[in-house]
């Protein structure tokens, strides 16, 4: 399911007649308060996380770009696998996984490195105007790169990354039609419309939408006997959550004895 279906299931639920206007920004902010209240008392939560951002350009560019390097903000959590895909002309990502270019993971000195290596080449020219970064989260001296309007390239088949002071450095540089796709475990605190949430579970469901009904029952409603009820419910489902969460652990390990088990 995706993040606009579970808001739009929620709110219909919570408000059967319509989300008052005044209040529509104010509900979708519940929503979000609730997926992360659920990930930071349910571990399971936590895990499976996917951020799908496409390159582009010009005015719509999502990456920085240093030389023959892009430069992104890191997920706030653990990154199991990075790779690209190559985006169809709507960008809607539908490659097959075939298309996937997967990016092993090096230290920060090893990119410096390679940047090193390919400044030596005829595709990598080095811009002598430019100066060094200000930027207190990048590194000293990393200088912003350009390419010629000659240097066309096609999508690299792997490739390498870090994360450095919250930011992910990607090398080579991604181009226009690629996607770049991070599964993570962590924190998600934001969500796009057609991000994926566990909303087909009808227990995350349920508990977003107490979650709705109680805070708006004390914001709005100043109801303290609804905001008492929908507490409650709230906190024995999400109790009815934590101990399904840690029997799928309990089930984990003894079928995968080991560390590396998957999830």
């Amino acid at each position: 399911m995706t993040f606009a279906t579970l808001k739009s299931n929620v709110r219909s639920q919570v408000f059967p007649y319509g989300v008052p206007e005044n209040l529509s920004t104010v509900i979708d902010n519940y929503i979000v308060e609730a997926l992360v209240h659920l990930q930071r008392y349910v571990p399971c939560y936590q895990q499976l996380n996917v951020t799908n951002t496409d390159v582009l350009s010009g005015s719509t560019a999502n990456f920085e770009e240093y030389i023959r390097t892009s430069v992104t903000t890191a997920p706030d959590g653990v990154i199991n696998r990075l790779y690209t895909i190559d985006s169809d002309s709507d960008n809607t990502n539908s490659s097959s996984k075939f298309d996937e270019r997967h990016y092993k993971q090096k230290s920060f000195q090893d990119i410096t490195e390679w940047i090193r290596n390919e400044e030596a080449t005829d595709y990598l020219k080095v811009d002598t105007t430019k100066s060094a970064s200000a930027s207190t989260t990048d590194p000293k001296n990393v200088q912003a790169g350009s390419q010629t309007s000659a240097d066309t390239e096609e999508r690299a088949f792997t490739g390498i990354w870090a994360k450095y002071r919250g930011k992910l450095y990607i090398a080579p540089r991604l181009i226009d039609s690629e996607s770049l796709v991070i599964e993570w475990t962590g924190f998600k605190k934001t969500w796009a419309d057609n991000d994926v949430v566990d909303g087909d579970d009808p227990e995350v469901q349920r508990a977003v939408r107490l979650y709705v009904t109680k805070e708006h029952a004390r914001d709005w409603d100043h109801d303290t006997e609804s905001y008492q009820m929908a507490t409650a419910e709230f906190n024995d489902t999400v109790s009815g959550m934590i101990w399904e969460c840690n029997q799928k652990e309990i089930q984990g390990k003894q079928i995968y004895p080991d560390q590396g088990r998957p999830y």
